[in-house]
């Protein structure tokens, strides 16, 4: 009759130091893939909003300077509303940086006439988040609109540049945006975000 042995002290020593080792390497790539996984997560929230951002300021300029009666611009440029006209203007808040708020009108009605204060538009940076024009109002004034949340999202740079070019013998003005943000909790986590806007309408 065989007798059973069991594990010497030894042998359990080893076989325990073994298995701290293991799940000391299971709980060290786990922890990696929760903050790659975290990391990922804020870089995606990140994308999404400054490109939401991007996408309506773009999308709100390339209307800058139409006219509902723009047809008259080429038939009876005497009797074309002229309000719309150079109404695009680079300038910025007294607190910010240079060429990082942007002015422009448009006929948002389409009524062919100016109708003032709601159709003035423009975006401006202000305490690292990208606002939007209200009732007319200047670059250094208050009572305009947060696009972006300071909680979620920190807005480094806005600017715009504002540039002029012939193309077959037409003048063509063209607005230069380029947006850098970064996550408040982590300013490593960043993104750029540059575009070029041609202004279509503009007289």
């Amino acid at each position: 009759m065989l007798k059973q042995r069991g594990l010497s002290l030894v042998e359990l020593m080893i076989t325990i130091t073994l298995g701290l080792i293991l799940m000391a390497a299971l709980t060290s790539v786990f922890s990696a893939t929760l903050g790659t996984n975290s990391r990922s997560l804020k870089l995606s929230q990140l994308q999404e909003e400054s490109t939401a951002v991007m996408d309506l300021l773009v999308g709100d300029l390339r209307r800058a300077g139409y006219r509902g009666d723009a047809h008259l611009l080429v038939v009876d440029p005497d009797n074309a509303v002229a309000g719309f006209n150079n109404s695009i203007v680079v300038s910025q808040h007294p607190s910010e940086v240079a060429a990082s708020c942007l002015l422009f009108d448009y006929d948002a009605n389409n009524s062919s006439t100016h109708d003032g204060d709601p159709e003035r538009f423009g975006y401006r940076l202000r305490d690292g988040q990208v606002q939007r024009r209200q009732a007319g109002a200047a670059c250094g004034d208050a009572g305009w609109e947060g696009l972006t949340s300071p909680d979620l999202i920190q807005v480094d740079v806005l600017e715009f540049v504002l540039t002029e070019r012939m193309l077959d013998a037409v003048n063509e003005q063209v607005v230069e945006v380029l947006m850098v943000v970064s996550l408040p909790s982590d300013s490593q986590i960043s993104r750029e975000l540059a575009t070029e806007v041609v202004l279509r309408n503009a007289f």
